[in-house]
């Protein structure tokens, strides 16, 4: 598993030739603890962009208490592509993940300010709600992008039906992504290519390949490509990504990665 900068940037490129057009990171300190360290992002998205065309996506996620808003998006100041939006509280299995509706408005004001495209994460059907009405409100530029976590024991499960109930309340305007965490990232990631959707895996949400066999992100990235090759979706590149999301190149100043696909009939 990437743990040091260098680590995160030699994983992502391994995604980006296996196929990956966004890569979602995260940073940890040196006993491997989350952090949100301005320096570890910064390593990162410079090696990122240096070695790969990879849309990156930096997480503003924070469960300690001990970051105000400001502080958990500091961070956007290295002109990532994308930033995680939290809008809405959920309980994990070790304690709530507090996201406060004023604070999520603060981020998606601050990130369309900055140009920053949000990925609006998803864990209950009432963030899907809250999103749209952001959007609605013009705080969230067109497409939004919203990205549904399904399969946290202690949230919102995973299930066909689930999930086109999700997709069913999106305005037209929308694209989604899809998380399916542990055994059910194969099946949601499966179900998000055949209905038009885009897929997102990596060791951050599920660390194995098979029952007991232990996975790498580019093995897991590798596997949804052949799966969309299999389906006839084809994969877009990451250039062809900043297209359909509307994020324009970007400003030179890990653990999941997400495949997008490109328009299709299919």
């Amino acid at each position: 598993m990437a743990v040091t900068p260098n680590e995160v940037i030699e994983t992502g490129i391994r995604c980006w030739e296996a196929g990956a057009s966004i890569i979602h990171c995260h940073a940890r300190d040196a006993e491997q603890r989350p952090s949100l360290d301005y320096d570890f992002f910064a390593r990162v998205v410079e090696g990122l962009r240096k070695h790969t065309d990879l849309i990156v996506q930096l997480s503003t996620g924070w469960r300690r208490g001990d970051l105000d808003c400001e502080g958990r998006i500091r961070h956007i100041d290295l002109a990532p592509d994308m930033m995680s939006l939290n809008i809405g509280s959920v309980n994990f299995p070790r304690g709530p993940y507090v996201n406060t509706p004023e604070d999520a408005e603060f981020w998606a004001k601050r990130m369309q300010e900055r140009g920053v495209k949000p990925e609006i994460e998803c864990f209950d059907m009432s963030h899907v709600e809250f999103g749209v009405r952001l959007w609605q409100r013009g705080l969230i530029d067109d497409p939004p992008f919203f990205n549904f976590v399904l399969g946290i024991k202690t949230a919102l499960g995973f299930s066909a039906r689930t999930l086109v109930t999700l997709v069913d309340m999106l305005p037209p305007q929308a694209r989604w992504n899809v998380i399916g965490i542990g055994a059910e990232q194969l099946p949601a990631t499966t179900m998000g290519i055949l209905m038009g959707g885009n897929s997102r895996v990596g060791l951050e949400d599920n660390i194995y390949y098979s029952y007991k066999v232990l996975a790498t992100n580019e093995q897991l990235v590798a596997r949804v490509k052949r799966l969309a090759d299999e389906l006839q979706r084809e994969v877009a590149s990451p250039g062809e990504a900043r297209k359909l999301l509307r994020i324009g190149e970007p400003t030179r100043t890990d653990r999941a990665q997400a495949v997008a696909f490109k328009e299709s009939d299919h």
